[in-house]
Order: structure tokens, then sequence, then C-alpha cells
């Protein structure tokens, strides 16, 4: 009985040993990400690093363990440190902000002018919030199947019946 105790002891400790071994092996961690995904991650890991090293100078300095020369030399060198990571992420990631600002104005609900009161309101809408009045429909369907016309069809393009003037 204490052998096989003791055999599944050993087992359990050998399994626990070697999973992460084999739990790599097998496309856990990093191992699905390429080269430049690999170092966005280490630059970001290496700023994260660098932000937490200024805030500790900063408090070593209002405790009064840092004299205000080392101080100002140790910061100015994080912060070269820092503006070096930057920029190479900003080299190596696209940007987010620009990809937020070309979507934005799709965002943007479009707007039209109420043919009674002249204010605006969206697209959408079937009346006017200002004064009630109908707006007349923006976009051409079919009769038959309710597919979307172009103005200037004559005919739908998923039913084929004729479009009426």
């Amino acid at each position: 009985m204490i052998v096989a105790l003791l055999a599944t002891l050993g087992a359990t400790v050998v399994a626990f040993v070697l999973y992460p071994v084999f739990a790599e092996a097998r496309g856990g961690g990093l191992a699905g990400l390429g080269d430049a995904e690999r170092e966005i991650l280490d630059l970001e890991e290496k700023k994260s690093r660098l932000y937490a090293s200024l805030t500790d100078l900063e408090f070593e300095k209002e405790a009064g363990k840092v004299s205000e020369a080392d101080y100002q030399t140790a910061r100015n060198d994080y912060m070269g440190q820092v503006a070096a990571v930057i920029e190479k992420l900003e080299a190596l990631a696209p940007r987010k902000s620009e990809s937020k600002n070309a979507r934005k104005p799709a965002e943007s609900p479009a707007e039209r002018r109420c043919g009674s009161c002249s204010k605006p309101s969206t697209e959408s809408a079937k009346f006017c919030i200002h004064c009630g009045a109908a707006f007349a429909p923006s976009e051409a369907r079919c009769e038959g199947c309710g597919e979307k016309l172009p103005k200037e069809a004559r005919f739908c393009m998923g039913c084929g019946r004729k479009v009426a003037s």
C-alpha cells in the first residue's frame, strides 16, 4: 500500500513539473504569436517597467532618499528610454486612434431637413421630431419583394418586377 501511495505521489510530482513543457509545445502561451507581436509585447512590458521605475523614483525623492540632482539625472534617463520604447511601438503597431477616427464619420447619423419646418432630423426618421410632418421615403423599395432600389432602377434586382414610376 505504501508503494502504491509513493508511486502515485511520484507520478503527480513528475506530471506537475513537466506540464509547462508540454503545454508550451501544444501551442499555449506565446507560441502562436509572430515576431512582430512578440516584440510589441516585449516593448509594452518594458514601457510598464520604466513607468513603474519612474513612480518609484518619485516616491524615493519625496521620501528624501534621492537628491534633486540624482533625481533629475535618473528621471531624464528613464524618460529617454520611455520615449525610445514608444517610438518603436508606434513604428510597429498600427495607430489605434487613426482607425477610430476613420470610423467616426460613418458612425454619426446622416441628417436631412424637414420640408415643413426646415429643422434637421436623422436620415432614418419617418416623421419630423420638431413638427411631426411625414418624410418621404429616402429609398425606393420593390413592392413585390421589398428589395432596396437605386433611383434609376426600372426593374427590381431581386425579383425582376417592373418598378412603378
